[in-house]
């Protein structure tokens, strides 16, 4: 006759006369499930099915089954395996442990070469100090024509005002533009009493000096290109007056000289 396991769907070929009661226990050898088979009168042939063991019937309340009775195949099959496969849970965790522990050595080995760089050890990775200073630009010849005049004027709001005029001379091989020129007021300690820096090119008439206010005075003289862009593209050899107005100025009595330098010009290209 022919038996089908519940759980797992085997099938096996059980013969009726081994059955001592009309319903006894059997035992799926695949899958170990239990469950009751009931003996039939007239056997179905079937070839080469799954053996499985059978066990007498008894009462629901019993707590301990009567020991199975195996019965007869023709061959038994490899059990199943229905548990999780272990081993290879445990063969990915330990691959997870080597990454995490090559990631940490190689962490270890960049922080100890930072720190080996750092501290100057492998002086082969550093770059030589003489690499690393910029390139210096040779600052164009301009110097200051000794035919200098210095006035003090009343301006209109500022009060007493003292100016400064000049001119600048390009003594380089080509053209220079934006010449700015630094004047100082020196006391009689020689030390800088007033410091006033302007761009040359930007001349004021008297007039102009007497009216305007400080900040227009100002504003005149840091002009870069200069007036008209005279202090733009100034030729070998060529001049470019300049101006320059101090104010706020200390007790006459304790200023003694004065001077003029220039302080930056820019070689044209």
């Amino acid at each position: 006759m022919l038996v089908t396991c519940e759980l797992c769907g085997t099938k096996y070929r059980v013969d009726p006369k081994r059955l001592h009661k009309d319903k006894v226990k059997a035992r799926c050898t695949r899958c170990g499930h239990t469950f009751v088979v009931y003996r039939t009168a007239e056997p179905e042939p079937e070839p080469d099915f799954e053996p499985m063991d059978t066990a007498p019937d008894e009462p629901e309340s019993a707590q301990e089954p009567e020991p199975q009775e195996s019965v007869s195949t023709v061959a038994r099959p490899e059990p199943r395996v229905l548990r999780p496969p272990v081993g290879k849970e445990r063969s990915r965790s330990r691959r997870g442990l080597v990454f995490a522990a090559l990631a940490v050595f190689l962490l270890g080995i960049a922080a100890a070469g930072y720190y080996f760089y750092s501290t100057g050890m492998f002086p082969l990775g550093k770059p030589k100090a003489e690499n690393m200073t910029p390139p210096t630009t040779a600052v164009p010849q301009v110097t200051i024509d000794p035919d200098i005049r210095a006035y003090f004027l009343e301006n209109a709001s500022a009060g007493q005002i003292f100016v400064v005029e000049g001119k600048a001379v390009n003594e380089s091989a080509s053209p220079v533009s934006f010449v700015l020129v630094e004047g100082k007021l020196y006391t009689t300690e020689k030390q800088p009493a007033l410091v006033q820096k302007a761009y040359c090119g930007n001349i004021m008439s008297r007039e102009e000096l007497m009216r305007m206010d400080m900040t227009q005075i100002q504003n005149a003289m840091m002009n870069r290109e200069g007036k008209d862009l005279s202090n733009v593209h100034i030729p070998s050899m060529g001049k470019v007056p300049f101006m320059i107005v101090f104010h706020n100025l200390p007790e006459l009595s304790l200023l003694s000289d004065y001077s003029v330098e220039v302080v930056n010009a820019q070689a044209d290209k």
